[in-house]
């Protein structure tokens, strides 16, 4: 980690206060989720079904991006944060627009939806600038860097997106194609902010957690390349309704994440480290890339005429099987990486050289980590079958399992919390006092 201990800590309690409100979001989704499944089978009013869909990407999945990106950025960069100031700043619009805006969807009341959503994505435009201005203080030309400036931008194009939305719908840009920048705004922000930042996180993360490399340069840029050149034609593509160029678009992302799921099995094949049970819920999540593009590829070759079956909501399908087939298992995976890291950086980093300080793995507990594991994956796969057969059934199982993954990553959390007060350290010279956990 970059920086001096003195500038850690305060990015630290930002990246904390981000990932808090993000696990609340997620449980009042799934709470959601669980109590009313007809909002995701298409029989609740239009209003809950937008206000669901943002709360899981702006409140859970964007607040948890956004305090991994103030850590993980000026580690890619290799430098501190431009301003800490402005990250409280964009902390506090972000939680104070949040819940004005869900309400104003669930009511319909687009006006008001419309004034929260630019304070949203004015606090938003504030963060990215402030990371994009980190990032570039000391370009490094690498894959993972590159690739997470341009999901930087490709969040501020979704975010314009969601506000010309809004006051559309509101009535105040009545020759709007609504329709059009619609499924633009909802490809760049699941496709190229949130895909584009899992790609480009995973190129940085990975090789470091299993000890392995990027062995191929070659395959990292073709991936992030491929995934932005995708993007790039679906502007046109979306808003002129050009069948064809979508149809390519939708190709060359597919391409691209194709070419990411290659370098990740090479990754794990030459790994120097045992998988433990946060990198496999990250994985399984990686693994469900391949159905949800494969899933996107044919929705737009059938909208375009060129094959003959789809799902029978090929949109809702992509974002179940992009959101809790794959975002969610990678952010909570990954979680339970980062979070023990932060608090072990937080606390026994300063004291590394000068006493005896635990391990990352002895701050967590093993068969918390499995639980969660087991959790993701049946979640998973309960919410993408209940969508795929409409089951009410599977879509509380799905959230309920979903929930006690989340419960299991509060409680690592919380255990935490007896380091960060009392740190455990001892003499350099003595036994260690702490056993080493053992992971699976």
């Amino acid at each position: 980690m970059s920086g001096s201990p003195a500038s850690f800590r305060p990015q630290a309690l930002i990246s904390f206060v981000f990932f808090a409100l993000g696990l609340a979001s997620f449980g009042v989704a799934l709470g959601w989720l669980a109590a009313r499944p007809a909002t995701f089978l298409g029989a609740a009013r239009a209003g809950e079904m937008v206000a669901l869909v943002h709360l899981t990407i702006l409140g859970w999945m964007g607040s948890f991006v956004f305090g991994a990106a103030y850590q993980l950025i000026p580690v890619i960069s290799e430098g501190p944060l431009f301003s800490r100031a402005l990250a409280w700043v964009h902390a506090a619009m972000h939680a104070t627009a949040l819940p004005v805006l869900l309400g104003s969807m669930v009511h319909e009341r687009f006006a008001g939806a419309a004034h929260a959503g630019s304070l949203l994505a004015a606090g938003a435009v504030i963060g990215v600038v402030n990371l994009a201005v980190t990032a570039s203080r000391r370009s490094r030309w690498t894959p993972d860097n590159v690739g997470l400036q341009l999901a930087l931008f490709w969040l501020l194009a979704t975010v314009v997106m969601g506000v010309l939305l809004a006051f559309a719908r509101s009535g105040n840009l009545p020759g709007l194609d609504a329709t059009a920048v619609l499924h633009l705004h909802m490809t760049c922000g699941v496709v190229g902010f949130f895909t584009g930042t899992l790609v480009s996180v995973a190129f940085k993360l990975v090789p470091m957690f299993l000890l392995s490399a990027v062995k191929t340069p070659a395959r990292a840029w073709a991936s992030i390349i491929l995934l932005n050149a995708g993007l790039v034609l679906a502007v046109p593509g979306l808003l002129g309704r050009f069948d064809g160029v979508v149809a390519l678009a939708a190709v060359a992302i597919v391409a691209g994440i194709g070419v990411f799921l290659v370098e990740m099995v090479v990754l794990v094949r030459r790994r120097m480290r045992a998988l433990d049970w946060p990198l496999r819920g990250f994985f399984a999540g990686v693994t469900m890339l391949l159905p949800a593009a494969l899933a996107g590829l044919v929705g737009v070759l059938h909208s375009a005429g060129w094959i003959a079956w789809a799902p029978v909501r090929p949109g809702l399908t992509v974002f179940v099987l992009g959101v809790f087939g794959v975002l969610t298992p990678c952010i909570l995976g990954m979680a339970g990486r980062i979070v023990p890291f932060l608090a072990w950086q937080w606390r026994y980093a300063p004291h590394v050289g000068r006493a005896r300080v635990p391990l990352v793995a002895d701050l967590v507990r093993v068969p918390v980590l499995r639980v969660q594991f087991v959790a993701l994956v049946a979640g998973l796969f309960a919410v993408v079958l209940g969508v795929a057969i409409e089951s009410p059934v599977a879509l509380r199982m799905g959230a309920i399992a979903f929930l006690a993954g989340s419960v299991c990553l509060a409680i690592t959390g919380v255990g935490l919390i007896p380091h960060l007060v009392h740190p455990r350290l001892a003499p350099l010279g003595a036994p260690k006092a702490l056993p080493r956990s053992v992971s699976a």
